[in-house]
């Protein structure tokens, strides 16, 4: 399935999990997911949205090794390589592939291994970006795309809650600046170089991540996200960013400012991620913090604000973070998406992005002086 996020991919797995347990109630299902963050996710959707005790799960991942299996197993794809085929032997199984573009690679397309008697692929962009995984290695296990939806036809339907995107551009200081103006001219010559015959692909590859961890760390992005969140008080908000340094930085600052907010990355343990994950879901807590780990997974549909304190090149990172506070809730009535974006190349990005969405969407732009 190719569904934009926040379409109920979901939801829709968690009833094919239940038709598969009508037909097969001693059968076994296997969900395999890219990151602790999804694990995590599935694990509170399962006991708060479908009504599955915790004792009838088990999780599989780096912090976590059941000794046996149980009815519904939620496997992080690095471990699922090793022990997923094992857990399908004997028993009816059932394999879903949560991110299925993530299996497609040769490493995590082990994780696919396995005797299943139904397969469901969840993504809202399958194919990957750079090379031909999904058709080599997804595509033959899990089968063809049956099913397409878009943030358009989500729009147009319903489906998701009416939002604005509002681009926010920052200064740089003037060392990044400098920074950033020297990379992006040796960048420059690097590709001339290229074009010539005589430049080094791996070398400008480096210099292009160099040039982006400039841009992230950019130091305007942390006070005005802080004075976004702010402006939005009393709704809910997530605010991602690049680095954990940094949104542990913004969750300072926002508790030095009384505000109810908590934070989410991988290097907290899994009972105090998924307690923070309850905690922001069920209104303890109004601003949740963090990183890429929930680029992928979280499911909150009361999340009204996205701050996207630095932005990104992939394409699908973007609608990632978009689908995050797209779906609809009860008493949300509108979305409001803030990217803050401090050079011309991530402008040109979501200059072409607003061109898709326009029809559906208002989207404003306004700078910020240092």
């Amino acid at each position: 399935m190719r569904v934009v996020t926040g379409g109920g991919k979901t939801i829709f797995a968690q009833f094919c999990i239940g038709a598969f347990k009508e037909l097969h109630p001693e059968g076994r299902v296997m969900i395999v997911v890219p990151t602790t963050a999804l694990l995590d996710q599935w694990v509170v959707s399962l006991n708060e949205d479908y009504g599955v005790p915790s004792q009838f799960i088990a999780c599989y991942s780096g912090d976590e090794k059941p000794e046996r299996p149980s009815d519904i197993n939620i496997l992080v794809i690095n471990t699922a390589r090793n022990i997923a085929k094992h857990l399908s032997v004997g028993v009816p199984s059932m394999l879903i592939v949560d991110e299925c573009h993530r299996a497609g690679s040769a490493q995590n397309a082990l994780a696919l291994s396995g005797t299943y008697v139904a397969t469901l692929g969840l993504s809202a962009t399958p194919e990957r970006e750079y090379d031909e995984g999904f058709e080599t290695f997804v595509k033959p296990v899990l089968g063809p795309v049956i099913y397409e939806y878009d943030y358009v036809d989500a729009s147009k339907d319903g489906v998701i809650s009416p939002f604005a995107l509002h681009n926010v551009r920052v200064e740089m200081l003037s060392d990044e600046k400098e920074s950033f103006d020297k990379l992006s001219r040796r960048i420059a010559a690097e590709r001339a170089k290229i074009v010539k015959g005589k430049g080094s692909e791996e070398k400008l590859v480096r210099m292009l991540h160099q040039r982006a961890a400039v841009l992230s760390t950019v130091t305007m992005r942390i006070p005005v996200a802080v004075k976004l969140a702010e402006r939005h008080s009393g709704r809910r908000t997530i605010i991602f960013h690049e680095r954990v340094d940094a949104a542990n930085k913004l969750l300072s600052i926002l508790r030095s400012r009384k505000r109810s907010a908590t934070i989410y990355h991988a290097g907290i343990a899994p009972s105090l991620r998924r307690d923070n994950l309850r905690l922001y879901r069920k209104g303890v807590f109004d601003i949740l913090i963090c990183c890429r780990a929930l680029d992928e997974g979280i499911n909150i549909p009361e999340t009204a604000v996205a701050i996207l304190a630095s932005s990104t090149a992939s394409i699908r990172q973007r609608v990632q973070r978009l689908g995050r506070v797209l779906r609809p809730a009860p008493d949300k009535d509108f979305a409001d998406i803030y990217t803050i974006y401090a050079s011309d190349t991530e402008e040109t990005r979501l200059s072409t992005e607003a061109q898709d969405l326009e029809e559906i969407c208002k989207i404003t732009w306004s700078q910020v002086k240092k």
